[in-house]
């Protein structure tokens, strides 16, 4: 019967283990400084779409304003 399994000594286990940690802990901290500004990024860009819209949405109601009021005015009623 053979064995499937790994087995180690303990010293190197624990080396290996600690070693783990630490670089889960480099890792984790990479990633948040590299999602950081991505994040900041995509708010940006969501916020300048949403500026964008608002932004037409009154410029459309202005020319609607204008438009109501040439209708009503008696000097563009020829």
């Amino acid at each position: 019967m053979t064995r499937t399994g790994l087995s180690l000594r303990p010293l190197p286990a624990s080396l290996i283990l600690l070693c783990t940690g630490v670089g889960a802990i480099a890792v984790i901290g990479f990633l948040t400084f590299a999602v950081v500004p991505v994040l900041v990024g995509a708010g940006l860009l969501l916020s300048l779409l949403a500026g964008a819209v608002v932004f037409g949405w009154a410029g459309i109601e202005a020319l609607a304003a204008l438009e109501r009021w040439i209708e009503n005015d008696p000097r563009f009623k020829r």
